[in-house]
């Protein structure tokens, strides 16, 4: 999972396909839909929204070097085969995937490789969170919501440590859900970070004056 690539500007707030760790709400109590992952069509369904949420940003730099790009297809998948992932997706009225959520259970790989990151996976209980995005619908509380079902769901599978990167700037978003920095890094002139989040916490931190 790659967490805050593209810069935010200061008083806006982040692009929903960067909210990459938001911290589950209380209450959210609906099951994680887990991706078959062995279905072509689901399969399609999930790289093109992964895609189409990416796309928006115009990414370039590190983040087009982390993941494999389809651009004639509209395709959009992490490193790390199928087989070693858990796949989240959540489905809107009409059908077509509008969140998701991929995590690295295999450890055979580590996407974080990328950027140089050796995550210490041996540690009982820890995954590395490859994606989380939102394609469509980019209301906070349904990326929270979603993201305490998966979390639940990752618990369940005695996960409660996950692992991910992010560039300098959106840095305090992700303090606000519970980032802690593990390690630095600088690629290409850039800066990235490894970060720490326990999958156990269900708070959010909000600005004074937020709903």
């Amino acid at each position: 999972m790659t967490i805050g690539t593209v810069e935010i500007p200061d008083g806006e707030p982040p692009h929903p396909a960067l909210l990459l760790q938001a911290i589950p709400a209380a209450g959210a109590s609906d099951p994680a839909v887990v991706l078959d992952t062995g279905d072509p069509r689901a399969v399609a369904a999930y790289e093109r929204a992964f895609y189409e949420a990416f796309a928006a940003i115009r990414p370039a730099g590190l983040l087009r070097k982390l993941w494999i790009w389809d651009d004639e297809a509209g395709r959009l998948r992490s490193p790390v085969p199928y087989e070693d992932q858990i796949v989240y997706a959540e489905r809107g009225d009409d059908g077509s995937v509008r969140r998701g959520l991929a995590v690295n259970v295999g450890g055979r790989m580590q996407q974080a490789a990328t950027f140089g990151f050796a995550l210490p996976l041996e540690e009982p209980g820890s995954t590395e969170m490859l994606t989380f995005f939102a394609d469509g619908d980019h209301d906070l509380a349904h990326l929270i919501a979603f993201w305490g079902r998966c979390c639940r769901d990752l618990q369940s599978r005695g996960l409660v440590t996950g692992y991910g990167t992010a560039a300098r700037r959106p840095l305090a978003v992700y303090r606000r859900f519970g980032a802690q920095i593990v390690e630095r890094a600088e690629i290409d002139g850039e800066i990235r970070f490894l970060l720490r989040f326990d999958l156990r916490k269900t708070w959010f931190v909000r600005r004074t004056g937020e709903g």
